[in-house]
């Protein structure tokens, strides 16, 4: 009966309580990284012989490892060490496909860890995370709680003494010293002993929010995160307001020795700003692209002109769809033509964007969409 309410298995040492080490001291790199690290190693390692798309795996990261860490993290103040260990290993899955390092990010994972209002991708930072979720301990004392684990700390460190001046000694533990650095982190958030920050009572998310901070919004957001796009052109799209393709430019001043020129044109050297769209080769897909919907689309900055764009949601999420769907052939096409040497003709890979778009639209459900709005999408030959 002790055993099935603690979760020891039969014929593994009871030193674990639903696979997390019991100890009284400091929990050690050793018990995290065997029954932490370990384990979200094995859940990534099940997808290494398979290829997704980057979102699909930013999708798998937040569900499978950092949903392991958030059970630690509520219960652990985990060590620095671990907490880099699983972002590295997270970051190695996104880049790569797998735990292990074995490719440069194009971007820093500062970055991606930001909301995609703030220019990431929304993962969640887990030191951050870490301190959110030992700030509901810090909350509890703050509010008094009817808890058994409040009236203990109370009772044996507080001894009737201010909860926001108070300072632990040397002697207390290790972990009772970690919460209240985190009380001294979250200091300024409370006014008279009250959370206020969100304008809200104490929630882990406020908390995470209000240590992150906030940053510039940026002006492409809707632009790429919209329902209208695919998700690997949004990603594109993403890597590109981040001007992280490795472009030949990019290359070189890394100091790979190579030639600058485009390998779709052969004509200018390969930058962004050539690639899209000022090479022949991209310039001609938008051109055909216009040719086939019959609409204004950008040739200079892409991203800038769909923000300032026009018209209905719906409109504007279309017409982000087709020139980040350019965005993505002309890397695809770029890059097919590096390893294989071959190169779709401008016209086909327009009709591409302009099928992939089809399908994204017959996904839709019609009856969300006005009259007006139907008969644009069958104007420009997309419905």
């Amino acid at each position: 009966m002790i055993s099935c309410l603690f979760g020891f298995v039969e014929g593994k040492p009871p030193f674990q309580y639903l696979g997390m080490p019991i100890r009284t001291t400091r929990l050690q790199k050793q018990d995290s990284r065997e029954c932490l690290v370990e384990k979200i190693c094995t859940r990534i390692h099940g997808y290494g012989a398979k290829k997704f798309s980057y979102l699909w795996k930013i999708g798998v990261g937040e569900s499978q490892a950092t949903s392991l860490h958030s059970s630690w993290a509520s219960l652990f103040v985990l060590p620095k060490g671990i907490i880099a260990k699983v972002d590295a290993v997270c970051r190695n899955f996104l880049w790569d496909n797998s735990a292990d390092f074995h490719r440069v990010p194009l971007v820093a994972w500062d970055t991606v860890c930001r909301p995609k209002w703030e220019g990431g991708l929304g993962i969640h930072n887990l030191e951050m995370m870490n301190k959110a979720l030992i700030g509901k301990l810090v909350n509890w004392i703050a509010e008094d709680k009817d808890t058994i684990w409040v009236n203990w700390v109370k009772h044996n460190y507080l001894k009737g003494r201010d909860w926001w001046t108070y300072k632990p000694g040397a002697n207390t533990s290790w972990v009772w010293r970690r919460i209240c650095k985190v009380k001294q982190d979250l200091l300024t958030a409370y006014t008279n002993g009250a959370w206020h920050s969100q304008g809200v009572g104490f929630t882990t998310a406020s908390c995470y929010e209000w240590l992150m901070g906030s940053r510039p919004k940026v002006n492409w957001e809707k632009v790429i995160w919209n329902d209208w796009v695919i998700p690997k052109h949004q990603f594109m799209g993403w890597l590109l307001a981040h001007e992280a393709f490795k472009t030949k430019t990019k290359l070189i001043r890394y100091g790979v020795d190579i030639d600058a020129s485009c390998w779709l044109c052969d004509q200018a050297p390969e930058d962004l700003e050539h690639l899209f769209f000022g090479c022949d080769y991209s310039s001609r897909i938008v051109q055909h692209l216009q040719q086939i919907t019959g609409l204004v689309l950008p040739v200079g900055n892409c991203l800038h002109w769909c923000s300032q764009d026009t018209g209905t949601k719906m409109q504007r999420g279309v017409k982000a769809g087709l020139i980040l769907g350019a965005i993505y052939q002309v890397w695809h096409q770029r890059n097919k033509c590096r390893t294989e040497g071959v190169l779709l003709r401008p016209q086909r890979a327009a009709q591409n964007i302009v099928a992939d778009m089809k399908l994204r639209v017959h996904g839709k459900d019609e009856g969300k969409l006005t009259r007006l709005e139907i008969d644009w999408l069958r104007d420009i030959g997309i419905m």
